[in-house]
């Protein structure tokens, strides 16, 4: 096992030095690849307990991706990539745009300085009810109930089954299976979950503290010429709850999106709470219904011409800088849709 591990890795470097993807990607159809990221800090251990490490980049990392980005690829934005898509305009070999979603205020601190620095617009996804607000997403208040409760069982309510939280897997497999009832629900609903869980398990949520961006922060990024978007009001996963609740949550976050900048809102990102799918040909259609003209999902391929702008596949970002310029180079080869990639709470 160690010598296959070590061959793979030994071909991945060989090939990538080499430029030999990068020479036979000249031959593919024309390919841009949109790239996912959630959090940028310089110290991401102090959000194990509430964002989750493995949504968070740290800076250093970052900046080494977006280096590899304007060196060896060619950044676009959203909006080329949508005219691409239509057959208005061209795409540069090796496109690439960089998007974030749910609206941490470490974007704006960490993220835009380094993309301001190589010349790179991204597309910034906000959860719009927890954009200026006191209380935090409800899956970060869940992973902070789950990690930081003294007890060493929970039993859920909803099906019975009781948790052992002895071991932080063992929180970590409850923490994802309370997930899927926030998932589920949008607004009150969803709160009246995490309320029920936080008193269970004898938890208080924790202080906002600034982890969310404010809307004048928001409305920065956008003077800075990044894209904003929305990410749903309440990050419900949009496939599993009801065609009124989806058409709120698209409805509503576009309409204090535009209030609040002063623009028209277009483009969507879909969240992906634990559950799978993470949107159907209805939401789709709901979502063109209210005024979106492009939607982003995480299933991981190329965007090739021919490809709906309302289920726009993303790439997820090994921190690894080999592993992360592997899967780049990779990916431009993809024929047809990739597998969902993990969940982002």
């Amino acid at each position: 096992m160690v010598f296959t591990t070590n061959s793979k890795r030994w071909v991945k470097r060989v090939l990538t030095a080499s430029h030999a993807m990068s020479l036979a990607a000249r031959f593919a159809p024309p390919a841009a690849l949109i790239l996912a990221y959630h959090s940028i800090h310089d110290h991401p251990g102090r959000y194990a307990d509430t964002i989750g490490t493995n949504n968070i980049h740290e800076t250093s990392i970052f900046k080494k991706h977006m280096e590899l980005v304007a060196r060896n690829f060619r950044p676009v934005t959203l909006e080329e990539i949508l005219l691409f898509l239509e057959g208005k305009e061209s795409l540069p070999p090796r496109a690439v745009a960089v998007t974030f979603d749910d609206g941490y205020r470490d974007n704006l601190e960490f993220a835009a300085p380094v993309l301001a620095h190589y010349g790179i617009r991204g597309a910034f996804f906000v959860t719009v009810d927890y954009i200026g607000a006191s209380k935090l997403p409800w899956f970060i208040r869940l992973r902070y109930a789950f990690w930081n409760t003294r007890l060493l069982s929970w039993r859920d309510p909803w099906s019975e089954r009781t948790f052992k939280l002895e071991s932080l897997e063992e929180r970590r497999c409850a923490f994802l299976a309370a997930c899927k009832y926030g998932a589920r629900r949008v607004g009150a609903a969803q709160e009246e979950v995490v309320l029920r869980i936080e008193h269970m398990l004898e938890v208080e949520p924790p202080a906002a503290n600034g982890m969310m961006m404010t809307w004048e922060e928001v409305r920065k990024l956008h003077r800075e010429g990044h894209l904003i978007g929305s990410h749903t009001l309440t990050h419900p996963n949009m496939a599993f709850v009801s065609e009124q609740e989806a058409r709120q949550e698209f409805q509503e976050s576009k309409n204090r999106l535009e209030k609040e900048l002063g623009v028209r809102v277009e483009h969507f990102s879909y969240p992906h709470p634990v559950l799978d799918p993470n949107w159907t040909e209805q939401t789709v259609e709901i979502s063109r219904e209210v005024g979106f003209v492009s939607g982003v999902t995480t299933e991981s391929a190329p965007v090739r011409r021919g490809q709906s702008p309302y289920s726009l596949p993303r790439l997820y970002t090994p921190r690894e800088l080999s592993d992360f310029r592997w899967h780049l180079e990779r990916s431009l080869f993809q024929r047809g849709q990739g597998r969902m990639q993990a969940c982002d709470v």
